[in-house]
């Protein structure tokens, strides 16, 4: 019993840096939307004629996170159409729908499994209408990042917000 309760406490102190983990909030007055990242997480920005997005990745490139605005003739579409397309992009082969609101946004999220670079990645993917932008927010991660980040990447998806004031 004693090394089964050892066992548990082990387990629960090495879940509790990641779950702990500090955030960093960003601004996007581009996307008039706020959000919070891990400090050590690279940037990367990407422009196509199609979406505008910021790229952040784990140093172990194990878990990102996408937040980005659809552009040109794919800004009209609804937000069913485009995360359609997204997973289709993502390589999306199992997922769920369903409707989420969160700080007065409302989302259509989807989970489930893609293949990225031949790996297979778990996903939790939002697509949301505001201020007439089709925005974009996705964490995708290896299953053991996954398992091992949930609270954290949860708490990073959950933190998208209307950026208010200018």
């Amino acid at each position: 019993m004693r090394s089964l309760l050892l066992l548990l406490f082990a387990l629960l102190m090495y879940g509790r840096p990641t779950a702990a983990q500090d955030l960093e909030p960003v601004q996007n007055r581009a996307f008039q939307v706020k959000y919070a990242v891990p400090p050590h997480w690279a940037l990367t920005h990407l422009r196509t004629d199609t979406v505008e997005v910021l790229r952040y990745h784990s140093p172990e490139d194990d878990a990102r996170l996408w937040v980005g605005q659809l552009r040109g003739r794919h800004a009209a579409l609804p937000p069913a159409r485009a995360l359609e397309r997204l997973l289709r992009h993502l390589g999306a082969t199992r997922h769920e729908e369903h409707r989420v609101s969160s700080h007065g946004l409302d989302f259509l999220e989807s989970t489930g499994t893609c293949f990225v670079g031949g790996r297979e990645l778990r996903y939790d993917a939002r697509v949301t209408t505001y201020q007439g932008r089709v925005l974009l927010v996705y964490v995708y991660a290896t299953p053991a990042a996954f398992t091992t980040q949930a609270p954290m990447l949860h708490r990073v998806l959950d933190s998208l917000t209307p950026l208010r004031g200018k």
